[in-house]
């Protein structure tokens, strides 16, 4: 599949479904895992991870950022509120997503956000013009990585920073049954009438071919192209697949949220034996000097070639 009929197909998804991210059954979203999300990153159950990124890494706003695949707009609002960045030029392929988003800025009265559609897979970027780049749940969509990074590198100036707020569990071809047992035994031990379902799906959506597209090969290059100076896991391996399972005002009351600490517990103990099982991470870096960045450049450049020689016939 190319990628203009990728970014068109996510372009229609996102669209129609520009809410998605607000659904009750999103793991993020009930209290007691927004609570162990904080807890993961800060270290405290009440500050946010950009709120940590405040005031650990980021003394004064940066003077322009960029943000791709900002949605309904929530994450940049909050950095121009934050006094993460004064300006932030912030990129969708959902023009829908985008006249939201201009219109919730304008509602709350937030100027210095710049709205404009672009694809993940061809970002068009003026060289040496940010400060930071900006990416929150959006980067798992981008299947041209290489591209994207390598414009990236050319666009943001001389030790510009970058911070990641992002899923790279699993890509979407990578998923098999066996990934989904451990999920699956905690959901068998939750009472029959809580579950809305019984049977873990496999977590791909057919109508977003971006969806988690490349998402298992993020850390490599955030490691290539930045110094990382924070990288925080924050789990979701077990819980971000059980809770659409289980009926939302259960998981609200009492029990629920006893029967959801229990998964945050068992996540725990996985990440203390293998950080790397995390499906969600907060990152903070900054951007290779140029020397550093020639390495990873001619590693693109000879695996372009080498695939080019691969697509010849005979």
């Amino acid at each position: 599949m190319t990628s203009e009929v990728t970014a068109e197909a996510a372009a229609r998804f996102w669209d129609a479904n520009r809410e998605k991210s607000k659904a009750s059954d999103y793991w993020m979203a009930h209290p007691v895992c927004r609570q162990e999300i904080n807890l993961r990153v800060s270290g405290s159950i009440h500050e946010w991870p950009l709120d940590w990124l405040r005031r650990t890494h980021v003394r004064r706003p940066f003077a322009y950022g960029v943000s791709w695949g900002c949605g309904l707009g929530a994450f940049e609002r909050a950095a121009i509120r934050t006094g993460l960045a004064r300006r932030i030029d912030a990129f969708d392929v959902s023009e829908a997503s985008l006249e939201d988003a201009r219109r919730e800025a304008a509602r709350e009265g937030i100027e210095g956000i710049h709205y404009r559609r672009g694809d993940f897979d061809d970002p068009q970027l003026e060289r040496g013009r940010y400060d930071a780049v900006f990416f929150h749940a959006s980067l798992h969509h981008v299947g041209a990585l290489e591209r994207l990074f390598r414009r990236l590198a050319l666009s943001l100036k001389r030790r510009a920073a970058v911070y990641v707020d992002e899923y790279v569990g699993p890509s979407r071809g990578e998923w098999t049954r066996e990934r989904l047992r451990r999920a699956q035994s905690l959901l068998d031990g939750a009472p029959a009438a809580a579950r809305v379902r019984s049977e873990i799906d496999l977590p791909i959506e057919v109508n977003d071919p971006s969806e988690a597209i490349r998402s298992s090969e993020i850390p490599r290059f955030l490691g290539e192209f930045f110094d990382l100076v924070a990288w925080r896991p924050y789990g979701g391996q077990i819980v971000d697949l059980v809770m659409p399972c289980l009926d939302a005002a259960w998981a609200a009351a009492p029990e629920g949220q006893s029967f959801v600490r229990s998964m945050l517990r068992a996540e725990d103990d996985e990440l203390a034996r293998s950080p790397e099982s995390t499906h969600y991470v907060v990152a903070f870096g900054r951007l290779k000097p140029l020397p550093r960045l020639l390495g990873p450049l001619a590693g693109q450049v000879r695996g372009a070639v080498a695939r080019r020689l691969a697509q010849r016939p005979g």
